[in-house]
């Protein structure tokens, strides 16, 4: 995987992330199993929007359906945000005990 191509997806990781917790703020109901809907969303969202595909950028051509590349990229990112957030949570904590 280039560089490229890895600063992308974690570039649309965060937006993922920041997105799906400024909805959850505005609304409240939005918790557990409904949060992981919405950042899966978002996530294809962006990647149909953008049309940012991690088998493209690994020059793996899909003939019959492109836009799957942009499927399976928005699963990975909306997952991805789930990693930065918990992340961020671990490092907050590590910040508060200095």
């Amino acid at each position: 995987m280039t560089f490229e191509a890895l600063s992308t997806i974690i570039v649309l990781a965060i937006i993922v992330e920041f997105s799906t917790e400024i909805i959850k703020t505005i609304f409240p109901s939005i918790r557990g199993h409904y949060s992981r809907w919405v950042a899966i969303c978002l996530g294809m969202i962006l990647c149909f929007i953008t049309r940012s595909g991690i088998l493209a950028s690994l020059n793996i051509e899909l003939v019959a359906l492109p836009q799957i590349d942009y499927f399976i990229t928005g699963l990975i990112i909306s997952r991805g945000s789930n990693i930065l957030h918990d992340l961020v949570s671990k490092l907050k904590v590590a910040g508060s005990k200095n």
